[in-house]
């Protein structure tokens, strides 16, 4: 190979490097939300637990780990799974939809997100949607990219800039509901999520009344009699939860509503300063690649004997040189956008306080640990339990609760 094709090689295997990525689409219609014409009967009306969504920390990509902030990010967490919850309740399709903070196996369906990515003007979460029975009825990424007119106050409307993310994830339940369940699978839905709430107090007689086969896909065995004593005791302690849980949605929409202005505010700048980081990343990318390039031709063309290359060669030399330092200057200056960012999550942060309720004349405060409020909620629920049962519980296969004849129970 000629010397002094060498370069035009290595610029050409550069050159990708230097492509941009294809353009991406970015809107700011709403996608609306689909409400169900058919009039479902309240049996079978699923209650949906949302679970308070992953950070996604150790998922963020590696050309976007600058511009993602912890603390802003642990905020998002409880924001994104409120909105949602807001999102499923207001179309109607549903029972229930309560933020539930680490527990969602006793819920009818339970809806888990991770945020991929979120910087103002991308929005990536991937969602997990499963049935009390185990089914799986979405995992998948959603993705929303926003235009600057989502941040106009003269165009914003009064949802969240990436509402349609919300309304696109509802809108796929309740198509999966349409698609593939009849009235016996849901109102089988409701019955083991009933079933299972029972079994985590008494386990020794309710566990018996499910199955799980080799897919993890659980069914009804056997149904306790409508008139167990027991199974009344527990639908009382699960009304209870039901009160506490209600009072924590409370929290978390105090929470939001106290986020919403500082971080629609922190997302806007974070907007601007994403497109000046991606184009001042960009530019640094091709000064960088041109640089190389052109060193390199210099110094293949520095070998040859005509005096007019080699005084080209070493002009290429110098000025590849500079291109270079000029690219990490703009890596500087990237930075400085990256740390206008933190000082702005950092702020957020502070503007959050925590939230004090009142339930059943207790005072509980409401912090970072929600998680372990609710821990320290199960565990008063198991006393309620303990004391409210006491002895009259037996562990023996003969016990009557448990032979008790196989009617439908009544799904509240």
């Amino acid at each position: 190979m000629n010397k002094l094709t060498r370069p035009l090689l290595l610029l050409a295997l550069l050159c990708p490097l230097m492509a941009c990525n294809s353009p991406t689409v970015k809107t700011t219609t709403l996608v609306p939300v689909v409400v169900d014409a058919t009039n479902i009967p309240e049996a079978e009306l699923l209650d949906i637990g949302v679970a308070i969504f992953d950070p996604g920390l150790d998922d963020i990509a590696n050309n976007r780990e600058e511009l993602t902030f912890a603390d802003v990010r642990l905020a998002e967490t409880q924001y994104a799974a409120y909105l949602l919850s807001q999102t499923l309740q207001s179309n109607g399709n549903w029972g229930v939809v309560r933020v539930i903070p680490n527990d969602l196996s006793y819920s009818d369906l339970a809806v888990r997100g991770t945020i991929l990515q979120s910087d103002g003007e991308t929005m990536l979460v991937h969602i997990n949607v499963t049935d009390v029975t185990g089914k799986v009825w979405i995992d998948k990424d959603y993705e929303e990219v926003v235009s600057k007119f989502s941040y106009d106050p003269r165009l914003r409307r009064n949802e969240d800039s990436f509402q349609s993310i919300y309304n696109r994830i509802a809108n796929d339940i309740l198509a999966y509901r349409q698609q593939n369940l009849e009235s016996a699978d849901l109102k089988n839905i409701r019955t083991i999520s009933k079933i299972r709430f029972a079994g985590n107090f008494a386990p020794q007689v309710f566990d018996s009344y499910l199955q799980t086969d080799r897919n993890g896909i659980t069914s009804v065995k056997s149904l306790p009699a409508t008139n167990d004593p027991l199974l009344t005791r527990i639908d009382t302690i699960r009304d209870r939860d039901y009160l506490y849980v209600d009072a924590l949605q409370d929290h978390y929409g105090n929470f939001v509503r106290q986020m919403e202005g500082p971080y629609t505010e922190f997302r806007r700048v974070s907007y601007e300063e994403v497109m000046k980081y991606d184009k001042v990343v960009a530019q640094s990318r091709r000064n960088m690649v041109i640089g190389v390039a052109a060193i390199l031709g210099g110094l293949v063309a520095t070998q040859s004997t005509n005096a007019a290359v080699n005084y080209a060669a070493y002009g290429g030399l110098f000025g590849g040189g500079y291109l270079i330092k000029d690219a990490f200057a703009k890596r500087d200056e990237a930075q400085m956008q990256v740390e206008a960012l933190a000082e702005l999550g950092n702020s957020l942060g502070t503007e959050i306080a925590p939230q004090t309720i009142e339930l059943e004349e207790r005072v509980i405060t409401l912090t970072g640990s929600v998680d372990a409020q609710y821990a320290q909620w199960r565990e008063i629920l198991t006393d309620i339990y303990t004391n409210d049962v006491g002895a009259d519980v037996s562990t023996d296969d003969g016990d009557e609760a448990a032979t008790a004849p196989a009617n439908l129970i009544e799904v509240k």
